[in-house]
């Protein structure tokens, strides 16, 4: 009896978990094939990235149309973009906005100001954009920096300090 309890109340947890409403998209990782970052470069130019992006590091030709802000990519920070976030950036990148530029300035009504490429840029296309644009992602060494360390008083530390 007692293990017919314990199994109806496994099965119950289990189905009220497999009900939660969860998002599938974040659950797995997609592997694309790799790209070619000379091929990403080019098409970097042919698809008009150019008009409103520019690249640290990479000297792509002059935009024959400027558009409406100028956007830089590629960093030489302590942090790095990763695969997914550059996948992400470019067929959805209204998902995060840049903080680095006033909301007005690269978005309309929250939706990003870039073109929406979904319909039209290929899975070799967009890989080869990926490997082009992450070898301009570089994390900078900083020898001899010391980071400094941050220590945190925990509630009950506070508790116990008389503040004069």
């Amino acid at each position: 009896m007692r293990s017919l309890l314990i199994s109806l109340v496994a099965l119950c947890a289990l189905i009220c978990v497999s009900a939660c409403d969860r998002d599938d998209r974040r659950q797995r990782a997609v592997y694309l094939p790799e790209g070619d970052a000379a091929k990403g470069e080019m098409y970097f130019v042919s698809l008009g990235c150019v008009s409103c992006h520019s690249v640290i590091g990479a000297e792509p030709p002059d935009p024959v149309e400027a558009g409406p802000v100028r956007v830089v990519l590629g960093s030489r920070t302590g942090r790095r973009m990763s695969y997914g976030q550059l996948v992400t950036s470019i067929v959805n990148p209204s998902h995060r906005l840049s903080a680095r530029y006033r909301k007005d300035e690269v978005s309309q009504q929250g939706e990003s100001l870039m073109t929406s490429y979904n319909d039209v840029l290929t899975v070799t296309q967009l890989t080869d954009l990926i490997a082009f644009l992450q070898k301009h992602y570089v994390k900078a060494e900083r020898p001899g920096y010391t980071y400094h360390v941050y220590s945190y008083q925990s509630d009950d530390d506070s508790e116990s300090t008389n503040p004069q």
